[in-house]
């Protein structure tokens, strides 16, 4: 008896053999073209415009997430930049309680952050900087330094704004075809159980709907009892 793709196959997988039952079905014209019809035309048709919107998006998502990718690199660059001056304006200490106030886990509490609180964080840095908390560093450079990090912290918010909702998007529209995949493999099942309801035999279902069936696993082989053994070693 024939195997159906099983629900947990790829979705391009199950589409494929769908597509491919809806086209011998056609082929042979009648009654099989018409329950073929009736249970993968709907779902087929859904899953292509998915599909559509989904390379639309990605298409859509994709410079935008380069171009996020670019601002998150150069603010990390600067915040790098601005720690290691401000680290030699203050002499290089081995530890100064001003300075991890300004970078308590250093650099990496601001570059390593999520993409939508690195900005905020940013600006924090900057509003301390603007505030003189250490008392070491020329009041003007912080300043320069405050606004350096506020301009760039504005321009990466505006690129990660820009990515957010076509990555929405894409995130429900991969959801969308994963759930259609498993729709259309039940279609399958139940277009099988159709077939077989108006006496269709089984290899004549498989002709039209692609049989999986697994090759049967081959048994290990039994070490024959007449084998050599190894000889003792002295």
């Amino acid at each position: 008896m024939g195997v159906l793709i099983n629900k947990k196959a790829a979705v391009t997988d199950i589409v494929a053999d769908c597509r491919s039952t809806l086209t011998a079905a056609k082929a042979r014209g009648g009654q099989l073209e018409t329950l073929a019809k009736q249970y993968l035309e709907g779902p087929l048709g859904m899953f292509e415009l998915v599909m559509q919107r989904l390379q639309a998006v990605e298409t859509q998502l994709a410079p935008l997430q380069a171009f996020k990718v670019a601002k998150d690199e150069e603010s990390d660059a600067l915040i790098g930049r601005i720690s290691d001056e401000i680290w030699n304006d203050i002499g290089r200490p081995a530890h100064d309680p001003a300075f991890s106030l300004l970078f308590p886990d250093g650099v990496s509490f601001y570059a390593d952050s999520p993409d939508a609180e690195q900005p905020i964080r940013m600006e924090l840095l900057a509003e301390l900087l603007e505030a003189g908390l250490h008392p070491k560093l020329d009041s003007k450079k912080a300043k320069a330094q405050g606004k350096q990090l506020r301009d760039s912290a504005k321009t990466l918010r505006a690129a990660v704004d820009q990515t957010q909702t076509p990555r929405a998007q894409l995130l429900m529209l991969s959801k969308a075809k994963t759930a259609l995949g498993r729709n259309l493999q039940m279609a399958l099942v139940n277009l099988k159980r159709h077939f077989k309801a108006t006496g269709i035999p089984d290899p004549q279902i498989h002709s039209i709907i692609p049989d999986r069936t697994r090759a049967a696993t081959r048994p290990a082989p039994v070490p024959s009892p007449f084998a050599p053994s190894a000889s003792p070693q002295p």
